[in-house]
């Protein structure tokens, strides 16, 4: 028996996956907010790590969540590890999608329980006071780097494979990963290469936006390709399918 354990954001949990034609803004959240479609067919059903899966006849194990920050992900893994659940598997690998910097897991002792801060917000006080007195994007990107030396030597010493990638926006990390695929000449995120696979060219630059929630540039030319979807700006059905074959160029079955 053999595990894909999957870490993420909304790219990797599969959010609008399952767009495939064309919906009006209405009938969009009409059927997002439907009972009826069960969070299978919205997140799972037809995400890349899912087609991945039954493509190689793995068991996927997801613990990517929506608007997730990198802080959140690894707080998860430690909790699954720390389980020692992935031992009653024959092989395991690990694919972790690396999501923008300005994504906080904060602790709330009102709620007592964690919950995220998108940084990108500004309708939200706390937002605008983190990220003007308390963020860094360097910063980030170093703590980033450290979290990824210490989960490749875990990985290395259980011996569970492992690879990461950026999904939306490179970042120049200080640790040099051998396990970090999509770019082993030119590093690039996932949305950048998905573009270039499509005919668009970029500039080094572009590789490291912070989001591409206000990247009109990658987006649009996405929309005009149909590979995303309109009203949420997720990769659609077909690009999941892109996704998962891009991909699975990288990864040792």
């Amino acid at each position: 028996m053999k595990a894909l354990i999957t870490f993420g954001c909304s790219w990797t949990r599969g959010m609008g996956s399952w767009y495939d034609k064309e919906l009006s803004y209405e009938d969009y959240y009409s059927r997002v907010r439907d009972k009826t479609m069960s969070p299978e067919v919205q997140y799972h059903e037809y995400a890349f790590r899912t087609v991945l899966a039954k493509r190689h006849a793995y068991q996927n194990i997801d613990l990517s969540a929506c608007a997730s920050a990198n802080a959140k992900q690894f707080r998860l893994a430690e909790e699954y590890f720390n389980k020692d659940d992935y031992k009653k598997f024959d092989k395991v690998i690990v694919l972790w999608g690396i999501t923008s910097t300005a994504r906080m897991d904060m602790w709330s002792n009102k709620k007592k329980k964690y919950f995220n801060l998108l940084l990108t917000n500004n309708d939200i006080d706390l937002s605008n006071i983190i990220r003007e007195k308390h963020y860094d994007h360097n910063v980030e990107v170093n703590r980033l780097s450290e979290q990824i030396s210490h989960w490749d030597k875990y990985f290395s010493m259980i011996g569970v494979e492992n690879y990461w990638f950026d999904t939306f926006n490179h970042h120049d990390y200080k640790y040099d990963s051998p396990n970090m695929i999509l770019g082993e000449k030119n590093p690039r995120d996932l949305l950048s290469l998905i573009c270039e696979e499509e005919g668009l060219i970029l500039k080094r630059d572009d590789y490291h936006l912070s989001t591409w929630l206000n990247d009109s540039q990658r987006i649009k030319f996405l929309e005009q390709k149909k590979l995303v979807n309109p009203h949420s700006l997720h990769p659609n059905k077909k690009c999941h399918i892109k996704i998962a074959d891009l991909i699975d160029k990288f990864i040792l079955w």
